[in-house]
């Protein structure tokens, strides 16, 4: 039997179902820009928070992407934040949080902000955030918990926890079984650990991303993300 052509109309279907869902989730372009820094920032009033919580804040509130590392809490303890700001830009607030919490700096890095401590950095999670990932991929309705889960459990990201004697621990907590939208698709390889969980916060509606140490003596990694 001899098999007949497709239709032209076929074909461009195919091809345009194709193309939306490749496209579904737009990366944050508008995130790239330097004059992200001057987006105004309400009046604000914070009452005993955490400098993680306050970031969360900002994603929350204005969709801003955030990568946090949080610092060794043994050494150097959470402190709480109190501010009374009025109203100011983006990179002014941040200042004025850092101000509040100098363990901490900051930087805007291809539209994600990034959070680190330059005092009681864990060197494990240095460790972590500087590997390779050869491939990572999400695909349709996954929830966040399962994604987090996933990178913790990546092969690369595994070893280096072995290496250093402490266990993975995701959260399942509010938001984290809110699943993706079913045209999601995300495909990136050879990539450091951080630089997958910036695309990841700027390629879907994951929009932050925490990692830090957890344990009374430290034996966790934990990576959550909202």
């Amino acid at each position: 039997m001899r098999l007949k052509p497709s239709p032209p109309i076929a074909f461009n279907a195919i091809n345009l179902i194709l193309v939306l869902l490749f496209t579904f989730v737009p990366e944050a372009s508008a995130f790239n820009d330097p004059d992200l820094l001057n987006i105004k920032i309400r009046a604000t009033a914070i009452k005993g928070e955490s400098i993680g919580q306050v970031l969360g804040l900002l994603t929350e509130e204005y969709g801003i992407r955030v990568g946090i590392e949080l610092g060794d809490e043994k050494l150097t303890p959470r402190r709480e934040i109190n501010l009374d700001l009025p109203e100011t830009n983006l990179k002014d607030f941040l200042n004025s949080v850092i101000a509040k919490d100098p363990r901490y700096t900051w930087k805007l890095e291809g539209g994600v902000i990034h959070l680190w401590p330059i005092r009681g950095r864990d060197t494990v999670l240095t460790t972590l955030l500087d590997t390779k990932i050869s491939h990572f991929a999400i695909l349709g309705e996954v929830n966040r918990y399962a994604i987090y889960c996933d990178i913790m459990d990546l092969p690369e990201i595994r070893s280096k926890l072995v290496v250093a004697g402490v266990e993975p621990l995701t959260f399942r907590g509010f938001g984290s079984d809110a699943k993706l939208a079913k045209e999601t698709f995300f495909d990136e390889s050879n990539l450091t650990l951080r630089e997958l969980l910036d695309k990841i916060v700027l390629k879907t509606e994951i929009k932050q991303w925490v990692i830090s140490r957890w344990g009374k003596n430290g034996e966790y990694i934990s990576l959550k993300g909202g």
